[in-house]
This record gives C-alpha cells, sequence and structure tokens, in this order.
C-alpha cells in the first residue's frame, strides 16, 4: 500500500470538552427537575418536550437545542443563566472517559 492511500489515523477522545459541557448541563437541569419534585413525564408535559428528549439531555447524550433549552427553562421556573452557572460548576466534576484502543 503507497503512503498516498493511507488515511491518517485521528484519535479522538470519548469525552470531549463540549461532551463534558453537555453531561454538567443534563446533570444541572436534572437537579432543578428534582428539586421541584417533578418527574420528566411532568416536565414533558409542562413543556411540550418528549419524556425521551428530556432523558437524553439528563443523561448527557443529547445536544439540546436553544428552543428545546429555553422550554425546558421555562418550565422549570429558572433562568438559563442560572442552568448555565450550575453546569459551569459541575463540568469540573465530569471525568473523561480513558481512551480504548
Amino acid at each position: 500500500m503507497s503512503l498516498q492511500n493511507r488515511r491518517p489515523q485521528r484519535r479522538v477522545a470519548p469525552v470531549s470538552d463540549l461532551g463534558r459541557y453537555l453531561i454538567a448541563l443534563g446533570r444541572a437541569l436534572r437537579e432543578r427537575r428534582e428539586q421541584l419534585s417533578l418527574t420528566q413525564e411532568a416536565v414533558s408535559l409542562l413543556t411540550g418536550v418528549p419524556q425521551r428528549r428530556i432523558w437524553e439531555i439528563e443523561a448527557g447524550v443529547g445536544n439540546p437545542t436553544a428552543r428545546t433549552l429555553l422550554r425546558l427553562v421555562a418550565g422549570l421556573g429558572v433562568p438559563c443563566s442560572e442552568i448555565f452557572a450550575r453546569a459551569e460548576a459541575l463540568v469540573e466534576a465530569v471525568t473523561p472517559v480513558a481512551d480504548e484502543e
């Protein structure tokens, strides 16, 4: 195989800085929901955001649009700035997953 046909291999960390922030954002939203003693289903009914989508966001596997995030914070009665501030505080607690080879 010639060198021209070889693709360079990139190593991508399983949890990027963005991934860590999304996990922290989900945790901040879940904390607020739990403070209000609401289920994901109740938040879904309040906001119109599907329960499955709320689960994905809270688990850190979903990347919410601005519209979805605004609907959630409105339903949870909290300003976006407060959720983002809490996520900033939590992001350092999110441990990156070790590279798997």
